[in-house]
């Protein structure tokens, strides 16, 4: 038992019956009828102990805003239940669909290997049985800078012993 408060068994059982008294008069119109409603040792505590009334008093006045509120149970109707239902079915069939969309893909990935493997398994063997086809010599490019001077020599000696005479030539 605390100092300032010598009866708080009391004040505890008294709380507790509050709840079952406001829960068994939902109706109560004003403090005194919801006091009425309590066993008579716990009405006369409330009048004797100022913070187990101020409790009732709180009570009554939260029950009262509540009850003016309009109830959503109301608005919903005998067939709230089965809208309910029917909106979690709709938003699970949505859902499937989405997840039923992309289930082709990993089939569709399979097939798309497969085919580009062979197209390129017959390019690759259309190009390595197709002849070389070589230009004629007369018709050979060289290739050429911006003043149209040839970028590759093409007075090369024809054999290994004409480049050894060459070098031979430019070091005297």
């Amino acid at each position: 038992m605390g100092l300032l408060n010598k009866d708080e068994a009391a004040c505890r059982q008294f709380r507790a019956q509050l709840e079952d008294a406001a829960t068994a008069a939902p109706g109560a119109a004003n403090l005194s009828d919801l006091l009425a409603a309590l066993p008579a040792p716990s009405a006369a505590h409330a009048k004797a102990c100022a913070a187990c009334r101020a409790a009732a008093e709180d009570l009554h006045g939260v029950r009262a805003a509540l009850s003016a509120l309009p109830s959503n149970a109301d608005l919903g109707g005998p067939w709230f239940a089965s809208r309910v239902m029917a909106a979690i079915a709709a938003r699970k069939a949505e859902l499937a669909r989405a997840a039923d969309t992309w289930t082709f893909l990993p089939s569709l990935a399979v097939r798309l290997t497969w085919v580009s493997s062979i197209a390129l398994l017959l390019a690759s063997a259309w190009l390595y049985e197709k002849p070389v086809s070589k230009p004629p010599i007369a018709a050979k490019q060289v290739a050429m800078d911006i003043t149209g001077e040839p970028l590759v020599d093409t007075t090369a000696p024809a054999t290994n012993d004409d480049v050894l005479a060459s070098l031979a030539e430019k070091a005297r």
